[in-house]
């Protein structure tokens, strides 16, 4: 008797779905809109990702038949020194174009805060860089870079030999990342100034009633107000700061002696020399380690708002 629905029931349930499907019909145009997105992402999307998965695991060059060879490719790429070499330069241009561009960003923000007049002028200036494409920017500081380009000309004037800002395999990623710094700063500095300009102006005045100075101002009011943009700065930019390419490519090409060589170059580079299964492997690693990253990012946040 229990297994079966009562008379009571039945009126209940069956309206129910009559209710349901009359919706879903009454709604048909609005889920074909959300169903054509849906098919989309899977056809070039995740079904591409799959069949790159399966290739991972094969000696695969595009125009022979793929053959499989298991975690051979993952096997090689751990254990290659020029695997290891690009994840510390990815590793370096990562913390320091973080590091260097969020305080940047920070300081001028904080000066065009107090700023009464030319706010926007200032705002448009420091953002044409990011929307300035990072092909024409890296251009461009490829040329001042030069041997005999502006920044050894102003050098020069005083005195000092010319560098080689992007043949000298110690300081060329170091050039690249001011370039990169150059070109994202006024992203991170109308974020910051956004945040800054709703931190409340009673909190500074009651820490300068409990005679707190400018810096532990900062330090109590600022800072604090700042932690959630921090948050999604730090998020946004070490993801994209692991994806950099496009000025790799322009200004040195992985040179001098791979010095400047980063992970989505290396791809870049075995993709073009159509080692496509090992390719596949690579990528995959590089999403893990993306995956890594972001999922401690999230969980030392939250941990700090519990």
């Amino acid at each position: 008797m229990s297994g079966h629905l009562t008379a009571g029931q039945e009126p209940k349930l069956l309206p129910r779905r009559r209710n349901i499907l009359k919706e879903i019909r009454k709604s048909k145009e609005a889920y074909a809109f959300v169903l054509i997105p849906v098919i989309l992402l899977i056809l070039f999307s995740l079904i591409p990702m799959l069949y790159g998965f399966l290739m991972s695991f094969t000696n695969w060059n595009g125009l022979q038949p793929a053959k499989f060879n298991g975690i051979e490719n993952y096997t090689r790429i751990m254990q290659s020194q020029e695997f290891h070499k690009a994840l510390r330069n990815t590793v370096k241009f990562a913390v320091v174009s973080l590091a260097g561009g969020m305080f940047v960003a920070l300081i001028l923000a904080l000066a065009i805060d107090k700023l009464s007049r030319l706010q926007s002028f200032f705002k448009v200036t420091y953002f044409i860089p990011v929307i300035t494409p990072m092909v024409v920017v890296s251009l461009v500081w490829t040329l001042i870079y030069n041997e005999k380009g502006l920044l050894n000309y102003l050098i020069g004037s005083f005195g000092f030999d010319a560098v080689g800002w992007l043949t000298d395999k110690k300081i060329a990623m170091y050039s690249i990342i001011v370039t990169s710094i150059w070109q994202g700063m006024g992203f991170s500095m109308i974020v910051f100034l956004a945040a800054l300009q709703k931190i409340p102006e009673h909190l500074y005045e009651a820490a300068k009633i409990d005679g707190a100075g400018g810096f532990k101002s900062f330090l109590n009011v600022t800072l604090p107000g700042l932690k959630d943009t921090l948050a999604f700065l730090l998020i946004y930019g070490v993801i994209g700061a692991f994806n950099v390419f496009d000025q790799i490519y322009v200004m040195t090409g992985g040179g001098p002696v791979k010095s400047t060589e980063t992970i989505v170059f290396q791809i870049f580079t075995n993709f073009r020399y159509l080692k496509l299964g090992y390719t596949s492997a690579l990528s995959y690693i590089f999403l893990f380690m993306l995956l890594i990253i972001s999922l401690i990012q999230f969980k030392l946040i939250y941990k700090k708002e519990e």
